[in-house]
């Protein structure tokens, strides 16, 4: 017979032999693991960190270290981790840590990623001075390699104020690549500081910019196309797209409008008098609309499926809306109505489209709460 001590003892020996054998176990799964590539760990980590597992996707990223360094992509994306996470402080540590080894990036483009990021750290922070000078040497490096744009800036801003947004558009074309994102941040930022000559440049380089994409992919796809130098040769080229424009607006107003058309070719037969009885109806309930080659631009660039992201996001529309907001604060309110006009007929419903309307009957408004 067996004393309970005695029983107690063996299970007790054995429990522990098992955890023991199951640990010597996970050990030995672990060590006869094919060591994976940096690269692959780095993948992973990425991985897991779109899936939101952050404890895992920290852990790849760490290990992704070859020779015991780290890349400075793991180290940005380290970074991310703790950011997501709530930590600032290590977040920026590792952000700066980054840039420190930016040379080493496998895309040097990925620069910009980082330093955007550490942007959005200083902002989160209202460390609005850091914030600002960041952005400012992005948009600067950009402009270095573009001497003549900035050459050009005056005329640019001449240009807008006393000839309109049409004028500009048909005259000047601006592509800014990674200095894009800092001229709509700091045309934000500058016009919530009501620093409204900064805001109306930033903001112009961002329309511009966003135009000119749109528009050259519009030639790309139509050979025939251009930004119209006035609307009767909009008209001439593209009569049937803006009719639909038309109808779209004014049965908005007054359901039983429409064109009247052939039974038999469907073509439109009085299109003058159609199109002037549509902008009267249209006026009684939005006295400063008028198809604009803007206007018309804009709703070309809505329909295309390619350029979805661009329109989208709605930083068009915002920079468009502070454009116009910066120059009636610049003297210039005429222009400013035409714009406003313009993101009030756009196609796409946004804040910024209701700002807009608001505006052109209370320019004064100061949307803080929308700006961020």
């Amino acid at each position: 017979m067996y004393s309970k001590r005695s029983i107690s003892g063996r299970v007790g020996a054995i429990t522990a032999g098992l955890i023991l054998l199951f640990s010597l176990n996970l050990a030995a799964q672990y060590n006869s693991e094919p060591k994976l590539p940096g690269w692959v760990l780095f993948q992973k980590g990425l991985s897991s960190y779109d899936k939101g597992d952050l404890d895992l996707a920290l852990e790849f990223f760490t290990r992704s270290a070859g020779n015991g360094v780290l890349t400075p992509e793991a180290i940005y994306w380290i970074g991310k981790v703790y950011e997501e996470e709530g930590d600032l402080l290590l977040a920026e540590e590792r952000y700066l840590e980054a840039m420190e080894d930016a040379r080493f990036l496998y895309v040097p483009e990925d620069k910009w990623l980082i330093q955007y990021s550490l942007a959005g750290i200083y902002l989160n922070r209202k460390e609005y001075e850091h914030y600002e000078q960041l952005l400012l040497s992005i948009f600067d490096e950009e402009m270095i390699r573009n001497a003549e744009v900035v050459f050009r800036e005056h005329a640019y801003v001449q240009m807008l104020k006393e000839k309109g947004l049409d004028k500009l558009l048909l005259l000047y074309r601006i592509r800014l690549s990674y200095s894009l994102e800092a001229a709509e941040q700091l045309g934000v930022y500058y016009a919530r500081s009501t620093v409204w000559k900064s805001s109306l440049i930033k903001n112009l380089y961002a329309v511009l910019s966003g135009f000119s994409g749109g528009i050259e992919y519009l030639i790309e796809m139509d050979q025939g196309f251009s930004f119209p130098v006035n609307m009767e040769e909009a008209w001439e080229r593209d009569d049937e797209f803006l009719i639909s424009l038309y109808e779209e607006y004014a049965t908005a107003i007054d359901p039983e409008f429409s064109y009247k058309r052939d039974l038999k070719t469907l073509e439109a037969m009085q299109i003058l008098d159609d199109t002037l009885r549509a902008e009267k109806i249209i006026h009684s309930r939005n006295p400063s609309f008028a198809m604009t080659a803007s206007l018309y631009t804009l709703r070309k660039m809505e329909k295309q499926s390619a350029l979805s992201s661009l329109m989208k996001d709605g930083k068009l529309y915002r920079a468009l809306f502070f454009l116009a907001q910066s120059l009636y604060h610049e003297g210039f309110p005429e222009r400013a109505d035409e714009v406003w006009t313009l993101v009030s007929l756009s196609g796409r419903e946004s804040s910024w489209k209701t700002l807009s309307l608001k505006a052109l009957s209370d320019p004064e408004l100061q949307p803080a709460s929308l700006i961020y």
